[in-house]
């Protein structure tokens, strides 16, 4: 498998994990209320919005999901996730070993001390990846704490289960 065809599979892996823990959250009063939970949901949702900006050479809005309620950030993550397929099925293969320079590169040079480098377009498409994981981790691991049981959703399980499509909550059309 090439690795664009990787990436496109992760994106779509990515979209159906998050949908199903949007549908383990809607209409649970005890997760819908949760501002640990919004929170970091918001954050998730926004990388993967940003990125999504650079790549497509648009301003980023670092606040842009700040005041989202959960079935407005729902819709917002339904639609980036749109633009995210839509995005990486008009890339080359070529296209992933350009270099893109992240407008929060200086910020993050100051906190670490140090000059970052530019990743590729690949590299930075796989970030998204890694940190939307990492977060939607946190996510689950928040759910289990108010007793919610979440849903398993880890690559592997979305490969044995056939690739479905993403489960969004009627709520987020």
């Amino acid at each position: 498998m090439d690795a664009l065809t990787l990436l496109r599979e992760l994106s779509e892996h990515t979209e159906w994990a998050d949908s199903i823990v949007f549908s383990a959250i809607s209409g649970n009063p005890a997760a819908g209320g949760d501002d640990i939970l919004l929170n970091r949901l918001r954050h998730l949702h926004l990388v993967q919005k940003v990125f999504l900006d650079v790549w497509r050479g648009n301003t980023v809005n670092p606040e842009e999901t700040t005041s989202l309620d959960l079935p407005c950030l729902m819709e917002f993550a339904r639609r980036t996730h749109s633009g995210n397929r839509e995005h990486l099925s008009s890339l080359l293969p070529g296209s992933l070993d350009l270099f893109v320079r992240l407008p929060w590169a200086g910020l993050v040079e100051r906190t670490l001390g140090f000059k970052t480098s530019d990743p590729s377009i690949g590299q930075s498409v796989m970030q998204v990846y890694a940190h939307s994981a990492y977060h939607r981790g946190q996510v689950n691991m928040r759910l289990r704490e108010l007793g919610i049981e979440p849903p398993m959703t880890d690559y592997i399980a979305w490969v044995w289960s056939h690739k479905p499509s993403p489960q969004w909550p009627d709520n987020a059309s």
